[in-house]
């Protein structure tokens, strides 16, 4: 059997619109063929309509129905880069904040955060994915939303403060020093960040170790929940 028909029974066993990371089934199950041969191969399967290209290095079967040629979906990539049972990544950015009801925003884009990426940034169709080498368990779910959330508080446009105060206090009852350390390390985050987890983990008297990250005489420009309370009244 030649190397180029290897390939294709390999691949012609995915589902019609499953994703397919080219880099990653190379990396997993041909690495005994050679590379060029590889890529010529898929190159070829995507010229005969047998693969569709959605972003570079990223494939899927399309499936051909009543109205035409179909390809992924946001749903089918998300399935993907989160896992079947969501503990492969995490979402954040607007559609976060929506799910949340801290604000009635959308966004076109959804960002994710996935072990399951082999690059460091991609973006397939309207899917931002960013690599994050986590266990995606409660924990590091909880503690990403709530770190993206700080990250971008002052930025977050019609924030419903009353909600975001909610959500602080259900993320934190899941916090974790060592979940805090793999995320700090894994995917890192501005000084100013850590220093707004410092100050609501300071003020629901929650112990922890944050200052060690933290400069002590550097003003960094974070939140209060003083503050916070205070726009609520």
């Amino acid at each position: 059997m030649s190397y180029s028909t290897m390939v294709k029974e390999k691949i012609n066993k995915y589902s019609e619109l499953e994703i397919i990371d080219a880099q990653k089934i190379y990396t997993s199950k041909f690495e005994n063929i050679p590379e060029q041969t590889y890529y010529k191969t898929i190159s070829r399967m995507t010229k005969n309509g047998e693969l569709e290209r959605l972003t570079k290095g990223i494939y899927c079967k399309p499936k051909i129905g009543r109205f035409g040629k179909m390809i992924s979906s946001e749903k089918h990539i998300l399935e993907h880069y989160l896992g079947a049972n969501g503990r492969s990544g995490v979402v954040v950015g607007y559609r976060m904040y929506n799910k949340y009801k801290l604000t009635t925003q959308i966004s076109k884009v959804t960002e994710v955060y996935s072990n399951v990426s082999e690059q460091e940034k991609k973006k397939v169709i309207n899917v931002e994915i960013k690599k994050a080498n986590i266990r995606f368990d409660p924990s590091s779910i909880k503690m990403v939303e709530l770190l993206d959330f700080l990250e971008n508080f002052h930025s977050i446009e019609e924030l419903n403060r009353k909600n975001a105060i909610r959500f602080i206090e259900d993320a934190i009852e899941l916090y974790s020093e060592k979940t805090i350390e793999k995320l700090v390390k894994t995917i890192g985050y501005k000084k100013s960040t850590l220093a707004s987890l410092k100050n609501v983990l300071d003020y629901y008297k929650v112990s922890h170790s944050v200052g060690k990250y933290l400069n002590e005489i550097s003003n960094y420009k974070s939140i209060r929940m003083e503050d916070l309370y205070e726009f609520t009244q």
